[in-house]
C-alpha cells in the first residue's frame, strides 16, 4: 500500500457530447454527459495506474468519488464517476455509453489496462456487473448493495467482491451471490457491514481495494508487496480471534473463509484450513447456523407473504404487523432484530414501486392505499410526501399537493434535478407551486 499523504486531488468536470460513437466538447444543444475524474497524488503522466469506474443509481457520479477519495490515493487509483449512468436507462444505451466514457479515460490518461475496474451501488452494481461480463478488459468489480444471477461459465470472467449492509433489503440478493461463488470454489470478496441499502463506509470499501490488490498480485498484474501483505494477515488475524472471543462463530468462519480465498497460493493457509475444520464441528457453531438458516428461510417466507398482503390486506392489519416489527428491530437478539430491519427496509422499498406504477398507471384509489402503507413503514422518508403529492396533483388537490411537497422538504428532500428530469415526476415538478418552493429552498 502507498503511504499515506495529505490528498492532492484534481476534479475535472468534461461536458461531452456522443458524436459517432466518440466523445467530443458539448456545444450548447448537445447531449450533455457530465464526467468527473478523480486522480491520486501519484498519477503524474507517466507511470500507468489502475482505474476504477463508479455508477450510482441516481447518477451522482461525484458522491463515490467524494465518499473513497482518500482510497484512491493510499492504493494509487484514478477513480472515475459519471452523471449519465443511471437506473432507468435501458441496457444497450447505457452500455454504450460506457463504452465512450472506457474509451475517453483511455485516451486522456496513461492506464493500466490489465486493472480496469468497475464499481456500483443498487441498480449501479447490478450494471458494473454486466459491462464487466460484456467486456473482458473489465478485470474485476466491486458490487455494493445489489447483484445479479450469476451460472457457472460467468463466475470465472472477472474477480468479485461484493459488499452489502446487513439491514440492506437486498441482503438475500448478496448472500446468493456469495453461495453461487462458494459452489463453484471461485476465488471473490465478501463484505458486509453495520449498515442499509448505501454506500459503504470508507473502512469497509478499504477492505474491497485490498481484494482487488491481492487479486492483482496473484495474477501478476503488480508485484507483490510481502510488507503490505503481512500487514493485511495480520489484520485478518486479529479479525478471527476478536470472533473468537465474543463466540460469533460464524463472523470468525467468514473470517477464515475470506482468508483462505485471499491468500490461497501466496502463503501458508494449512493452519486456516485446519481451524475451519475445527469450527464447523463445534456444536455452538452448529447451533448458531442452524438458527440462522431458520430466520433466513422465515425471512424469505415473510417477504412473499407481505407482497400478496400489500394487494388484500387492509391498513389495520398492516398498522399492526409494522407495528409488530418496529418493535423486532429493538430485539435483543442481534439476528431477529436485523431480519426485523430488512423486512421494513424492503415494504419501504417495494412500496415505492408498487405506488409509483400505479400513479404511472392512473390507478388512484390502488395507489392510495399502497402510500398510506409506505407511509407506515418509513414515515421520514421524504419520497412518501413527494407521492402523496404526484397523488393530489393527479386528484386535482393542488393545496394537499404543495403541502405533502414542503413535507419532502422538511424531511430532507434535495434531488430537485433526478426527480424533474424522470418522466413520471416532470409534470409534478413542472408546477408552478413547486417551482416556487425550489426558489425559496
Amino acid at each position: 500500500m502507498r503511504p499515506k499523504r495529505e490528498a492532492i486531488v484534481r476534479f475535472i468536470w468534461q461536458n461531452c457530447r456522443k458524436t459517432n460513437g466518440l466523445l467530443s466538447p458539448a456545444k450548447p444543444n448537445g447531449l450533455i454527459a457530465p464526467l468527473l475524474f478523480l486522480f491520486a497524488n501519484s498519477y503524474n503522466g507517466k507511470d500507468r495506474l489502475p482505474v476504477l469506474f463508479f455508477f450510482d443509481p441516481h447518477g451522482d457520479g461525484s458522491l463515490p468519488l467524494k465518499n473513497y477519495q482518500s482510497l484512491a490515493n493510499n492504493y494509487g487509483y484514478i477513480l472515475v464517476g459519471s452523471n449519465n449512468i443511471k437506473n432507468g436507462l435501458s441496457g444497450s444505451y447505457a452500455f454504450s455509453v460506457f463504452q465512450q466514457l472506457l474509451n475517453e479515460t483511455q485516451s486522456r490518461f496513461l492506464i493500466d489496462n490489465k486493472r480496469i475496474f468497475t464499481s456500483g451501488f443498487s441498480g449501479g452494481a447490478k450494471l458494473a456487473i454486466i459491462f464487466a461480463q460484456q467486456l473482458p478488459q473489465i478485470a474485476g468489480v466491486i458490487a455494493c448493495g445489489g447483484s445479479i444471477p450469476f451460472n457457472g461459465d460467468e463466475l470465472t470472467r472477472f474477480y468479485y467482491v461484493g459488499m452489502v449492509g446487513l439491514a440492506d433489503f437486498n441482503y438475500l440478493e448478496a448472500q446468493q451471490s456469495f453461495s453461487a461463488f462458494d459452489q463453484k470454489g471461485i476465488d471473490y470478496t465478501a463484505i458486509t457491514f453495520a449498515g442499509k441499502h448505501e454506500w459503504p463506509p470508507v473502512a469497509e470499501f478499504n477492505l474491497a481495494f485490498s481484494g482487488l490488490e491481492l487479486f492483482c498480485m496473484k495474477t501478476n498484474r503488480t508485484p507483490k508487496n510481502e510488507k503490505w501483505m503481512n500487514t493485511l494477515w495480520n489484520q485478518m488475524q486479529d479479525s478471527i480471534n476478536d470472533s473468537e472471543k465474543k463466540q460469533n462463530y460464524i463472523a470468525e468462519l467468514l473470517t477464515l473463509r475470506q482468508t483462505e480465498r485471499w491468500f490461497n497460493g501466496i502463503r501458508n493457509i494449512s493452519d486456516i484450513k485446519i481451524q475451519q475444520a475445527t469450527l464447523e464441528q463445534n456444536p455452538q457453531f452448529i447451533k448458531q447456523v442452524t438458527k440462522r438458516q431458520a430466520l433466513l428461510q422465515k425471512e424469505i417466507a415473510l417477504r412473499s407473504e407481505f407482497i400478496k398482503a400489500i394487494e388484500l390486506r387492509d391498513l389495520e392489519w398492516w398498522r399492526a404487523e409494522v407495528t409488530r416489527f418496529n418493535e423486532t428491530t429493538s430485539n435483543s437478539d442481534k439476528e431477529v432484530a436485523l431480519i426485523g430491519r430488512r423486512l421494513l427496509n424492503y415494504l419501504s422499498m417495494v412500496s415505492f414501486m408498487f405506488t409509483k406504477n400505479d400513479l404511472d398507471d392512473g390507478k388512484l384509489d390502488d395507489a392510495f392505499k399502497k402510500i398510506q402503507i409506505y407511509a407506515l413503514v418509513d414515515a421520514t422518508n421524504p419520497d412518501v410526501y413527494l407521492m402523496y403529492a404526484r397523488y393530489y396533483l393527479l386528484s386535482g388537490d393542488k393545496k394537499l399537493m404543495v403541502e405533502n411537497f414542503k413535507k419532502a422538504l422538511s424531511l430532507g428532500f434535495v434531488s430537485w434535478e433526478q426527480y424533474a428530469s424522470d418522466n413520471s415526476w416532470k409534470a409534478l415538478f413542472a408546477e408552478s407551486e413547486i417551482q416556487q418552493l425550489k426558489t425559496k429552498d
